[in-house]
């Protein structure tokens, strides 16, 4: 048994406590009330370690046992801790700093998706609509497509943050990360007429998705059927971060717009390329300009056709969900048993507390 404490706002955020998630580690991990009672301190966000109660630096500074942040998010770990590479950090908090071991997205095999990306784990929701969804959309035959999309061919829907800022043009080419939250404003900026939508509060105001009972079936309950074309495109490029936004695009009838390298785990999906259109390496106004004029050709239909097949096959199969939640079980489990085993990190207490990078002015905590 492995005893963490946890502590901070974004404490919900991580594989140890969605509720969907909650069996995998019973009997395997035990959450502690007291920092003293902890094997391992586990953040969610750098933000939650510079706000860290005094309780846990004292704790660290008799003990030293590790300290974990455990990032699901690639958007803070560019936008807050900035840098998103390193494995070993030294951060500050109010009263000193602390040495900390990153586990995320780049530096762990913890969230390297085989089946179904990890997102889709964390709520039984994703599940439930896409099973259903996609059976739906595999009995439409090529027939049902082509009538669909020559009604909605011209649309064009973006559903995001709307968040302009340079300060979220960021890269680190040797790891594959790209900021695309400004890169795709600035698409959705670029595309005009009558047919385009801009969905969401940052874009029209009103209320936040999060005041909603279930913001993801709002979601597709709107866009159902009711759009040629959704951008699926996600806040930060990495590897092996997918979100469930590519999956809502295909599940509502509509076209995917994705961005991804060629080593992207998208790919490991094996959808048929025609049927989704990926913007990978082209500029907003680049990007703009491919979105103009008809797609939907006998090769499209029936590769997007195929696509929902496949899709309505995965969603189906109970052991995809079973198997994936083992390997991310596996991979943290072996994560955490590896720092208790291995040297700790020590900072001398005579050393100067090293100052965290602060995010980029305006950038918004999520």
């Amino acid at each position: 048994m492995i005893r963490v404490f946890t502590t901070g706002r974004h404490a919900h955020r991580s594989p140890l406590r969605y509720p969907a998630l909650a069996d995998l580690f019973r009997g395997e991990i035990e959450r502690v009330e007291r920092p003293e009672q902890a094997d391992l301190h586990v953040f969610a966000h750098s933000v939650d370690i510079a706000e860290a109660p005094h309780a846990v630096v004292a704790d660290w500074r008799r003990r030293r046992r590790p300290v974990v942040l455990l990032s699901e998010e690639p958007f803070w770990d560019t936008i807050w801790t900035r840098r998103p590479l390193e494995r070993h950090l030294c951060l500050n908090t109010g009263f000193g700093a602390l040495p900390v071991v990153q586990l995320s997205h780049a530096t762990s095999a913890i969230f390297r998706f085989r089946e179904l990306p990890y997102y889709l784990l964390t709520n039984n929701r994703f599940a439930n609509a896409y099973r259903w969804r996609f059976a739906r959309n595999a009995r439409r035959g090529a027939g049902y497509w082509r009538a669909h999309f020559a009604e909605h061919e011209a649309g064009l829907t973006f559903m995001f943050e709307r968040r302009p800022g340079a300060q979220h043009d960021v890269a680190w080419p040797e790891g594959d990360i790209v900021g695309l939250c400004a890169w795709r404003t600035r698409l959705a900026e670029s595309c005009t007429g009558e047919t385009v939508q801009r969905l969401g509060r940052s874009w029209q105001g009103g209320a936040s998705r999060f005041e909603l009972a279930d913001w993801h079936f709002d979601k597709l309950m709107r866009l159902d059927g009711a759009t040629g074309t959704l951008a699926a495109i996600e806040n930060t490029h990495q590897p092996d971060y997918l979100t469930e936004k590519l999956f809502d695009a295909f599940a509502c009838g509509a076209r995917p717009l994705g961005y991804a390298g060629p080593a992207h785990g998208v790919h490991r999906l094996g959808l048929p390329g025609a049927s989704w259109l990926n913007l990978h390496g082209l500029t907003p106004a680049e990007a703009a300009a491919r979105l103009r004029g008809p797609f939907a050709d006998a090769a499209f239909i029936a590769a997007f056709h195929a696509a929902q097949m496949q899709l309505a096959a995965l969603f189906a199969d109970a052991g995809a969900w079973v198997r994936e939640r083992r390997r991310l079980k596996a991979e943290l489990l072996d994560e955490f048993a590896a720092l208790l085993e291995s040297p700790r990190d020590i900072v001398p207490d005579d050393r100067p507390p090293e100052p965290s990078p602060e995010p980029a002015r305006g950038a918004p905590l999520l």
